[in-house]
């Protein structure tokens, strides 16, 4: 067996450091951020605490990387072109692939959703440099409701993020008692794709 390439490595690097993220997203979610250990981390991804640090230098580390995972994740769908201007076709794909994205991957939603609700998490990530993609996202969504004349843009703003995250939450609140019919969804996201398009 020939010995491994830089790029085989770096392969299984990565692929190892999204498996450590998925159970540090599960943790935080059902254990809450504050009480979770790198040791309980360490043990449920099955490697070494000392091997952790390879990966991430702390559990605040691991933490800015789920959430930012999770947040790119979101960019990508709103910016496809990474070109940082929301056109109407681009604001349709958002919906309809974000809700497809919570139909399809509920469970990684709802325990994402559970970890930037907690208080030590939001009191963490408050300064950090993540936040960028908040900011991306409203500067965005302010000129799309700008140019598409609305009277108030920020309203509007604040209008369609209650209506996304909101779903998001009460999501999470029903899960896994209630599931929320696939007709239902879908009149809800051609309500917001009707109401901003």
């Amino acid at each position: 067996m020939s010995p491994r390439t830089r790029k085989q490595f770096d392969a299984i690097r990565h692929t190892r450091r999204l498996q450590i993220m998925e159970t540090a997203l599960k943790l935080f979610a059902l254990e809450g951020y504050g009480n979770c250990t790198i040791s309980r981390l360490a043990s449920q991804a099955a490697i070494s605490k000392g091997l952790m640090y390879n990966y991430f230098d702390s559990k605040e580390a691991l933490l800015e990387s789920v959430i930012e995972q999770g947040l790119n994740d979101i960019m990508e769908l709103i910016d496809p072109d990474h070109d940082g201007v929301l056109t109407s076709d681009e604001l349709v794909g958002f919906i309809r692939k974000i809700f497809s994205s919570i139909r399809s991957r509920q469970e990684y939603w709802i325990l994402f959703i559970t970890v930037i609700m907690q208080p030590k998490v939001k009191t963490h990530l408050k300064d950090k440099p993540i936040i960028h993609y908040v900011e991306q996202f409203s500067s965005m969504m302010l000129e799309y409701f700008k140019k598409r004349g609305f009277e108030d843009p920020y309203l509007e703003l604040v209008n369609f993020s209650a209506m996304i995250e909101g779903f998001g939450v009460l999501l999470m609140y029903a899960y896994p008692i209630f599931e929320f019919p696939e007709e239902m969804m879908l009149k809800f996201e051609n309500r917001i794709i009707d109401m901003y398009t």
